[in-house]
């Protein structure tokens, strides 16, 4: 009977670090599967799913759009009619004789084209600043992720130079042919200028004609 005895509490032992043993082994796999994979819940009946970091937007699509848009700048058909919209606003300029008007007319507001004048000249060195030094220099990507606060203030100092624009040529085109000019020049000129040059041809040229202007100007 002692034998029994011994050998009953020895099979009931066995028997318990062999439950032990699976329970062990059996939160373990569970615990892995939730990490790894959506797993059931027991009670619910309902599938649940590891929580996932939330994806942040990658560089990749504005690199891809500054690419696509350069390609289009280089296409022969573009720069043809960027160059025919360039020749069309020069001569309604022309027409409207506006170089004149502005060196001459004793009818614009001069303190407001001054200041206009000022923010065109902060956008030119801010310009030629990110794209000759940042892009070429420095070799990196000129595009809005990277110079958030230098596009914020760019379009700050396009709304000043505008409206001081505007107020300076009201008094001698009244408001629809200020407003025709203003467009004239600023989509006409400087835009298709901007898509028929090269990045280091627009500083440069645009550094030689406010030069000149601002000589003649003043």
């Amino acid at each position: 009977s002692y034998v029994i005895i011994c050998n009953q509490l020895s099979r009931n032992c066995f028997n318990t670090k062999a439950r032990q043993v699976k329970a062990l082994k059996r939160n373990l796999l569970e615990t892995q599967g939730a990490m790894a994979s959506p797993r059931q819940d027991v009670e619910g009946g309902s599938e649940t799913a590891p929580l996932r970091k939330r994806p942040t937007p990658s560089k990749g699509s504005s690199a891809r759009r500054i690419d696509q848009n350069a390609q289009l700048g280089r296409n022969p058909y573009y720069k043809l009619k960027s160059a025919t919209i360039f020749a069309a606003a020069a001569w309604g300029l022309h027409e409207m004789n506006f170089y004149h008007q502005i060196l001459r007319s004793p009818d614009i507001r001069h303190l407001w084209f001054r200041c206009g004048l000022a923010a065109s000249v902060a956008i030119l060195i801010i310009k030629s600043y990110v794209e000759l030094y940042q892009g070429k220099a420095k070799k990196q990507r000129v595009d809005y992720d990277n110079f958030k606060h230098t596009t914020h203030a760019i379009i700050l100092l396009l709304l000043v130079a505008s409206l001081s624009f505007h107020v300076a040529l009201w008094p001698v085109y009244g408001g629809l042919k200020t407003m025709l000019v203003m467009f004239m020049f600023g989509y006409g000129i400087l835009l298709q200028a901007c898509l028929i040059m090269p990045t280091w041809a627009q500083n440069s040229v645009a550094a030689i004609v406010m030069t000149f202007f601002l000589q003649q100007y003043v």
